[in-house]
């Protein structure tokens, strides 16, 4: 088992949700507590994934224009992009 320091947070769930996580964690075979961390830490991680890729779009859309324009000034000698 992994150790790690912890803080002791109280939570109130629906008892709907609370059936819910049961059914879930008997089939993962884990307690109650790990099927919680571990459910926040992917809602965690795919909030920053969704982020990350949203500042890249909006990098990539500003950058777009002098993309193609460096690319349009190297036509001629570079064949990559014939």
């Amino acid at each position: 088992m992994e150790e790690f320091s912890s803080i002791r947070k109280q939570i109130i769930f629906s008892p709907d949700l609370v059936e819910r996580i049961n059914s879930m964690r008997k089939i993962l075979k884990v307690d109650f507590s790990r099927f919680v961390r571990d459910a926040a830490e992917e809602r965690i991680e795919r909030i920053e994934r969704e982020r990350l890729d949203a500042e890249l779009a909006e990098g990539y859309a500003v950058n777009a224009e002098l993309d193609q324009i460096t690319c349009d000034d190297f036509k001629h000698i570079d064949g990559e992009n014939i």
